[in-house]
């Protein structure tokens, strides 16, 4: 098994009752090729409850970004304000997985040391972004505002 230390963003609009928000994830996940299975597990770091499953990466990740999507909008249901909603996707952000963030520093040092290749062909990051979940209410809706989609991969192989 190899565990790959994968930094990633991801979000869009998000409806709630009576208000629109846009949201950027930004965070950290462990991606795990099992070649036994033949198949990528993505486990999140940040947040920390987040999978995702899939013969290809870009098939695991796009089933933990419906995943994370599902989640922002079961919190826009139950959120009656954006305060609220931001509240509750900050406190989901920092749900938390010591163990996964363990193999995930521990993958991220192998990666620095060379250890590790960059299999994923992904760009190789070595600085810290920022990470979190960001809420910004939209005062004015408009389709000029509509997201662009999905990006198919993880942004960048942490190094």
């Amino acid at each position: 098994m190899k565990e790959y230390p994968l930094f990633f963003e991801s979000g869009g609009p998000i409806f709630g009752d009576g208000y629109v928000v846009s949201v950027v994830v930004r965070g950290r996940v462990l991606a795990t090729w099992d070649e036994d299975d033949g198949e990528f597990v993505l486990s999140g770091v940040n947040p920390g409850s987040l999978l995702g499953f899939g013969r290809t990466l870009n098939e695991a990740y796009q089933y933990m970004v419906e995943s994370l999507r599902c989640v922002l909008i079961d919190i826009a249901t139950d959120a009656a304000t954006v305060e609220e909603f931001r509240r509750e996707a900050d406190d989901f952000f920092g749900t938390d997985a010591p163990e996964c963030r363990a193999r995930w520093e521990s993958a991220r040092e192998r990666v620095r040391q060379g250890e590790l290749r960059n299999d994923l062909d992904l760009r190789v990051e070595t600085s810290d972004p920022e990470f979190g979940m960001f809420v910004e209410q939209v005062e004015r809706p408009s389709v000029h505002a509509n997201a662009p989609a999905q990006s198919l991969a993880p942004s960048a192989i942490a190094a």
